[in-house]
């Protein structure tokens, strides 16, 4: 007979075998049924001295880590999960809850799990504002995005408030779904757009890698429409303040030629002085974040990604340049930068624009990032913009990296409206309610009028009309937080629409995953050379 700590050791000896992960799965499963759980086959793995899978409950609830291992020597790591403990047959059971808490004992226990700078290998962020839409990630990058590294754990400190959601649950929510979906590769986590050293401190603390430096609230938006007098003003104004590297910057490159290949750019003077009025102070403050986020963590590894995407104008071609140069003289050590593109990159929909123009743009963008780098370009509000996917990972030479957010949370609507019209109707009217206040802090088109309420229309056409046409999935896109985060009552009250939803996507995994495989992964095949 063989016995549950004779099926643990043959599983560890032969873990990458089919008989060994057999082995390893007749025990989880013998296991589990003692809890009353189900295992899930896909989160099988080996530690090192251990055995780990996910459980759920019957039909659908929370899951619980369950690990086997030797009674007579659990490895180190096994202590530092937080659970209930039993025997059987000479293999100690842990039961975990999947908590936050229990994070740091499942990277120790599977360290690929821990995020890790990615340097220049193409990735891509996948935002989620659920938290349950991770396997779903996952089994997108199994199928479509094989030579991409992904961050799954991606989230902005406005998301975050707008969710409220904390940096520690988003991590959290991310690792336990990687897990759970039996991601066995590198990851990394993004600390998106931040503005001040506290919202560096709160990601550091949290685990986060990847620093989204955003210094718009620096940058002189007016700048581009400034007289050469009033340049000459602030450019002065600036010396006055002592600005770090302004004095330097007309001696370094003023009437200087910079050969991006495709091109020459000369930087003449009066564009310098125009181009560091309108971000020399908010390269200062880059450095600054830089310096902090690099005495935060301490020697512990971590990689920079410089937004300037959050202006009204585009990022001229003379402009990145003067940012890449500056940013390498003062040694910001940068794996990717997000200029503001030619053309519309609304949310959630379709790059709207010149695709021409965009190319030609984004040909010395790539050039510049390639030569006084080397870093990334990357792609914000990279949503669904199909139709610069190709042009993107061929111009760049795969040197990119995406981020989407809102486009899993329309995802996780698309499950409820197929499964829950009724539910997706309370969620869409209430949406229409809260779109002229939430529309504020976006760039949309938009309008109340685009899209019809919701009341009286049967779920294809709720689906078609909310999720596929550009008006509907804009006003779900930009009250996400809205929804997330309406109550009954009272600030205490149970939420009104977050708990539903998220019981209804894990009593709907299965559609739920599948949905996000579907629309991610036409991101994930566009970028890196395959059709839509």
């Amino acid at each position: 007979m063989t016995t549950k700590i004779d099926l643990l050791h043959n599983f560890l000896k032969a873990s990458d075998g089919t008989k060994g992960h057999a082995q390893g799965l007749q025990l989880a499963r013998s296991v589990a049924e003692g809890f009353s759980l189900n295992p899930v086959d896909a989160s099988l793995r080996a530690a090192e001295g251990g055995l780990l899978i996910l459980a759920a409950k019957q039909g659908y609830g929370e899951d619980i880590a369950l690990v086997c291992t030797p009674k007579d020597a659990p490895p180190e790591w096994e202590d530092r999960f937080a659970g209930k403990r039993s025997e059987t047959e000479g293999v100690q059971v842990l039961a975990a809850p999947c908590t936050p808490d229990n994070v740091p004992a499942l990277q120790t226990a599977l360290p690929n799990l821990v995020p890790a700078p990615l340097g220049m290998t193409p990735s891509f962020g996948f935002g989620d504002r659920i938290g349950l839409a991770t396997p779903g990630h996952v089994a997108a990058m199994h199928m479509y995005g094989t030579t991409l590294a992904p961050i799954f754990a991606q989230q902005s400190i406005r998301e975050m408030t707008r969710t409220e959601r904390s940096p520690r649950q988003v991590m959290s929510d991310a690792t336990w779904g990687a897990f759970r979906a039996g991601w066995q590769g590198p990851l990394g986590a993004d600390a998106d757009h931040l503005k001040t050293t506290a919202d560096v401190d709160q990601m550091v603390k949290a685990g986060f890698t990847f620093f989204t430096i955003d210094p718009s609230d620096h940058v002189d938006q007016q700048a581009d429409d400034y007289s050469n007098t009033q340049v000459e003003e602030k450019f002065q104004a600036m010396l006055r303040d002592n600005v770090p590297g302004s004095r330097d910057v007309l001696g370094l490159y003023a009437d200087k030629s910079f050969d991006l290949g495709a091109d020459q750019i000369a930087l003449e003077a009066s564009a310098l002085k125009r181009a560091a009025v309108k971000y020399g102070r908010a390269l200062a403050h880059i450095c600054a974040m830089a310096q902090h986020t690099a005495k935060t963590m301490a020697g512990r590894g971590f990689e920079l990604e410089i937004s300037v995407d959050e202006t009204d104008q585009p990022t001229t071609i003379l402009e990145h340049l003067f940012i890449a140069l500056e940013l390498k003289r003062h040694g910001v050590p940068t794996v990717s930068l997000a200029p503001r593109f030619i053309g519309d990159f609304e949310k959630g929909v379709d790059f709207r624009g010149d695709v021409a123009r965009f190319e030609a743009d984004l040909v010395l963008h790539a050039a510049i990032a390639e030569q006084y780098g080397p870093y990334k370009i990357s792609l914000h509000s990279g949503s669904d913009k199909f139709g610069v996917y190709p042009q993107l990972g061929r111009i760049t030479q795969q040197a990119f990296h995406v981020k989407t957010a809102g486009t899993s949370y329309l995802e996780a609507l698309r499950a409820a409206c197929r499964t829950d019209a009724d539910f997706f109707r309370e969620i869409a009217a209430f949406s229409l309610g809260r779109f002229e206040t939430d529309r504020a802090t976006y760039h949309i088109s938009a309008s109340l009028d685009g899209t019809p309420a919701p009341g009286g229309l049967d779920a294809e056409t709720l689906e078609r009309l909310y999720l596929d046409e550009d008006n509907g999935r804009q006003i779900l896109h930009v009250t996400f937080g809205s929804v997330l985060t309406a109550r009954e009552a009272g600030d205490s009250s149970p939420y009104r629409f977050r708990d539903r939803l998220k019981t209804l996507l894990l009593q709907q995994r299965r559609l739920h995953d599948q949905v996000l495989t579907n629309h991610l992964g036409k991101h994930l095949r566009l970028l890196c050379g395959g059709e839509g």
